[in-house]
């Protein structure tokens, strides 16, 4: 079948293509707010409470990650009893759903800026700049959904 017209193809493109403009546009826009002073870093310390804060959301994104990992590992390894009409389907939901979930870790370093940034900016700076780079690394690529498919 010719890549045009492969419709798994199609659907790994376009969810793909969306999963990722989603993870480097909310880290963007947010980089863009924080850089502009829209948003102005939080002066609080980073200890006692603070420091609990930025410790759950380090663990939220491992949390996260781990999730996407162990939730693409089941669903690849059912792929390949789905009908060919639900394929596509399957792989678009998947794959928007892992960047929705991996796109927290920008929200979660805007709000930790708002509370320490003047004092931690490279921790809330770091939960931002993680989301594109765990949408890359985590997120099945089309080669691993076809592979799902040879069993």
């Amino acid at each position: 079948m010719s890549g045009a017209a492969d419709p798994l193809r199609r659907a790994h493109r376009l969810a793909y293509g969306l999963g990722l403009a989603l993870c480097c546009g909310t880290p963007g826009v947010i980089a863009l707010l924080l850089l502009a002073g829209v948003i102005p870093p939080g002066t609080e310390t980073p200890e006692g409470i603070h420091q609990q804060v930025g410790y759950l959301f380090t663990g939220l994104v491992f949390l996260a990650a781990a999730w996407v990992l162990w939730r693409s590992g089941q669903v690849l390894r059912g792929f390949r009893e789905l009908t060919e009409a639900q394929r596509p389907l399957v792989l678009l939901r998947e794959c928007l759903l892992y960047a929705a979930v991996l796109d927290l870790s920008s929200l979660w370093g805007l709000l930790y800026w708002s509370q320490v940034g003047s004092q931690a900016g490279r921790h809330a700076w770091s939960f931002i700049l993680l989301t594109p780079a765990l949408f890359l690394a985590l997120v099945p690529r089309e080669a691993r959904w076809r592979k799902a498919l040879e069993g």
